[in-house]
């Protein structure tokens, strides 16, 4: 098997639609590489760092102000010296997604500056590699291999980025490799991926998605240049890709660390090395080849039948299968047409949903709409001739999650965590679609240095389950399916305070969803029942509101843009909510000692305004009940 498809010249040449893409890409190329200029000098700072501390909106990477950084929601401007380092590496990282775009251009036309202009930004960071100074995100150094911090990069601010990188420069010279110099593929081996070999070997030293990253990067370089010291360790040391998989993905073939984005994030990296094993016919073997395929199809599983896919824990907000269509592409290429993976890639092709972009370590999509994968792979695939899949109910037991879907409604619930690593304090969340309407959702995160990312993003109160006297939920262990059917299920988590353990059930019907949630707990205190609405819904009611004042001033509380306390002696509240073409009624019990509060609470980015239910307690162990009707049908 060969890098690029074998039709790719003739078919990017023939259809109409591929020649534009290409002219678009020319543009791009045609902005940037001409007036490419880096130096080592440049410190590259981490990424997590670009967003507003404001709202948590991410600041607009511009090309021609690296000193000034516009916020994309406030439009407040900041002028830092850690961000002009996150600009460098942005700068950086569009370098090299250029060369990459430029080998691409130049294999579709072969008109030779963009083959010239891939190969000079290659070839400068080649040349001056060991000029870049040894730093991690939190820019500590260290003066060699043997001594840096883990997590160390050179151009990039970590390790984890350097190995983005590698894999980006191969996949570049596997496009041109037929007409490169043997004196150019000696200078990128010998001074820049044995040195990137160097680097990254030392930081694979867990089961971790940056330790996958590390072992692909280095497995890919070793079959592209054929350096069995690599190989060997990207397959046979000690935290080896195949451990990695064997040991960190569950039962239910999903990451261990539980977020999907990472999920899909480790995927990437492995796809490479997965495909480049194919490529330099080297046994990946049956094990892993069988896990990585049903981590794709599970992946395809747990989405929402819109393509949404649910968000626990860390990640981005708002992603779909779309966004990850590059990583199904690359193992499709693998595969073969005729693979799972391709069938599930043409499903995704062929749905109406719309790409939401990935905000650091974006792949290259035309138009934010087709990948080069697309085109470099797949080219030839016919993407009308595929098998469509029924999504269903699925249980996910060893990984805590579990989706519950019929023609009108689609429920996910996380009822416990696998450890600590990327976790959000949110045991037993609830995630709820009606059609092609988000009822709730998990907001994911900002960036992880933004400061609302850990005041409200990775707060219990920012998610739909109960909170105990305006703390964050403690426990990172998993939680226990008691029942499961296609439309309910029932779970519990232990301990999720110390002494005190939950118990949820959630049930669909044809025009419902019922929310059973039940707390026993060995302890008095403040329980407080949250559930979200999204902020494109209208919420009206004929409730008596007054001022209301929950108390608590931190984990979150302190961000409440408005607390208002229903008036009400009913033993039941009714709240109305619509959308543009639908509309549902919210039925809440209320018990004897249960008080009923309405907020104004911050979205993702946080200039969106969400409504909040808030059902209080001070009984020891509450029990909560609430039923969401449809109305109107969109």
């Amino acid at each position: 098997m060969k890098y690029v498809n074998d039709s790719f010249y003739r078919l990017i040449n023939e259809e109409a639609e591929n020649r534009e893409l290409v002219q678009e890409m020319k543009k791009e190329v045609d902005e940037f590489l001409p007036f490419f200029s880096d130096s080592p000098d440049r410190l590259s700072r981490w990424g997590h760092y670009y967003f507003c501390d404001d709202d948590g909106g991410r600041l607009i990477f511009d090309l021609n102000s690296p000193h000034k950084h516009l916020c994309e929601v406030c439009g407040k401007v900041f002028e830092d010296e850690v961000l002009d380092g996150v600009w460098v590496y942005f700068y950086r990282n569009k370098a090299v997604i250029m060369a990459l775009v430029s080998a691409f251009i130049y294999k579709a036309t072969k008109e030779k500056k963009y083959f010239d202009y891939s190969v000079s930004v290659m070839e400068f960071y080649a040349r001056h590699y060991k000029e870049f100074p040894l730093h991690n995100k939190e820019n500590l150094t260290g003066d060699s291999y043997d001594t840096m911090p883990w997590g160390c990069g050179r151009m990039m601010p970590q390790g984890l980025n350097e190995s983005i990188v590698a894999i980006r420069f191969v996949q570049a010279i596997e496009i041109l490799r037929d007409e490169l110099s043997q004196e150019f593929l000696d200078l990128m081996y010998h001074n820049m991926f044995r040195e990137m070999y160097s680097l990254l070997a030392p930081q694979a030293t867990r089961i971790h998605n940056i330790s996958c990253w590390n072992l692909s990067a280095i497995g890919v370089m070793g079959l592209a240049f054929q350096d069995q010291e690599m190989i060997d360790f990207a397959f046979s040391s000690e935290y080896n890709i195949r451990k990695q998989l064997e040991t960190g993905v569950t039962k239910d073939y999903f990451w261990y660390e539980g977020s999907i984005h990472y999920n899909f994030f480790l995927l990437e990296g492995v796809a490479y090395l997965f495909l480049f094993s194919r490529i330099y016919d080297y046994d990946f073997g049956k094990t892993g080849t069988e896990i990585l395929q049903n981590m794709f199809v599970q992946a395809y599983n747990y989405a929402f039948d819109n393509h949404f896919l649910p968000n626990p824990n860390d990640g981005w907000p708002n992603l779909n299968l779309r966004t990850f269509s590059y990583i199904y592409h690359t193992v499709a290429r693998a595969m073969g047409e005729d693979s799972p993976v391709a069938n599930l890639l043409k499903n995704i092709e062929a749905s109406d949903s719309v790409r939401t972009a990935l905000p650091l370590s974006e792949p290259y999509y035309c138009n934010n709409r087709v990948c080069l994968e697309q085109l470099l792979f797949n080219i030839d695939f016919d993407y009308g001739k595929y098998t469509p899949v029924k999504q269903k109910s699925h249980n996910f037991p060893k990984s805590n999650y579990v989706i519950l879907r019929n023609n009108t409604w689609n429920g996910f619930m996380k009822y416990g965590l696998n450890g600590k690593s990327h976790a959000h304090p949110d045991i037993m969340n609830v995630e709820l679609m009606c059609g092609d309407h988000r009822i709730s959702r998990d907001l994911s995160n900002a960036g992880y240095r933004a400061r609302l990312c850990n005041e409200w993003h990775r707060k219990t109160l920012s998610h739909n389950t109960v909170c105990w006297n305006g703390k964050d939920i403690t426990s990172v262990s998993p939680g226990e399916c008691l029942y499961y059917d296609e439309n309910k299920v029932t779970a519990t988590a232990r301990d999720v305070y110390e002494g005190i353990h939950y118990t949820r059930t959630i049930e669909i019907t044809e025009d419902s969803f019922l929310d059973d949630f039940r707390v026993e707990s060995e302890k008095d205190g403040v329980f407080d029942y949250v559930f979200h609405l999204e902020s494109d819904l209208h919420l009206e009611h004929d409730l008596e509101l007054e001022d209301g004042d929950l108390g608590f001033k931190e984990n979150g509380f302190q961000h409440i843009l408005e607390t208002k306390r229903v008036k009400t002696k009913e033993n039941q509240a009714v709240l109305h909510v619509r959308a543009e073409d639908a509309a549902w009624s919210i039925w809440i019990d209320l018990a004897e000692n249960h008080q009923l509060y309405l907020l104004k609470t911050m979205d993702n980015p946080v200039n969106q305004r969400r409504n909040t239910i808030l059902l209080r307690s001070a009984e020891t162990s509450p029990h909560y009940h609430l039923k969401i009707m449809l109305e109107t049908k969109q």
